[in-house]
């Protein structure tokens, strides 16, 4: 499933192209989604204009005038295409769902082979948006601290791995980058957050967030799905420090350790027994 740096890839790819043009024309080739399309969605959109993108946790966010929202989530293999109308430029594939074309000459394709994702409208404040409701605060904000995630988890029997993957307390982190993070901050993923000191949750934040702004320059990883809006791949997943490295040597300088992989709550975990503590 794309996580929090992909989509944010995708949101700068999409700035690039169809920020302050106007919807023209949509189109929906399958309503059986995640969640049923609306029936009038494609009426709800029409002849707005795109006054902003942006990205809540793991959501795509098209923020349109008269205080419409547009909602996009990628699920587990669900991708964003942009093009330029040209003469016979869009030629239908397979698990195309929706097209969106703008006045500006470009056009937008959700395609999802899985069905996983889904599109909604949002009518008024987005942030009273169902799904949103509960989120946790976004990683890369400043509201993201140590005092921020210490308060959090400071009573927690729950190991760090679980309650980094918790969405009501950090939005958009999935298991590739918090394993990533966990290792780059030498924590090992299943320490009980009650034994956590906010000196070391310090170190665990400061870890989160470098391991997202590298992810997010890289153009995020491709590990089999995922694709940039231009149809490229992201290459985080060459800069990868531990995820999917079972029993290769431990990249920390002056460690020796091998990387070991557990599974947590069903998720592959891996880690390095010398360096995490």
């Amino acid at each position: 499933m794309p996580e929090l740096p992909e989509i944010e890839t995708v949101k700068l790819g999409i700035e690039k192209t169809v920020l302050g043009s106007v919807i023209i024309s949509a189109k929906i080739f399958r309503r059986d989604l995640r969640f049923p399309v609306k029936e009038n969605l494609e009426k709800l959109i029409m002849n707005k204009r795109v006054l902003e993108v942006g990205r809540r946790s793991k959501y795509l966010l098209f923020f349109l005038n008269n205080k419409t929202t547009l909602v996009l989530h990628l699920g587990m293999s669900g991708k964003i295409n942009v093009g330029i109308n040209r003469k016979n430029a869009y030629k239908e594939k397979k698990h195309d769902h929706l097209i969106i074309s703008f006045d500006n000459g470009f056009f937008l394709i959700y395609n999802d082979p899985r069905r996983f994702g889904f599109v909604e409208t949002i009518e008024g404040d987005y942030t009273e948006y169902i799904r949103f409701r509960n989120m946790g605060v976004e990683p890369l904000s400043k509201k993201f601290d140590e005092k921020y995630l210490w308060s959090k988890i400071k009573t927690s029997s729950r190991t760090l791995k679980n309650i980094l993957m918790d969405q009501t307390i950090v939005a958009g982190l999935g298991n590739i980058y918090v394993n990533e993070a966990l290792w780059d901050s030498q924590i090992k993923p299943t320490r009980i957050g009650r034994n956590m000191s906010l000196i070391d949750c310090k170190k665990l934040v400061v870890s989160i967030k470098k391991v997202l702004d590298n992810a997010i320059k890289f153009g995020g990883t491709t590990l089999k799905d995922f694709r940039q809006v231009g149809g490229e791949v992201g290459y985080f997943q060459n800069k990868l420090q531990v995820y999917g490295k079972e029993g290769k040597a431990c990249f920390q300088r002056k460690c020796k350790g091998t990387i070991e992989k557990v599974v947590i709550s069903g998720r592959s975990t891996f880690y390095c027994p010398t360096c995490q503590k």
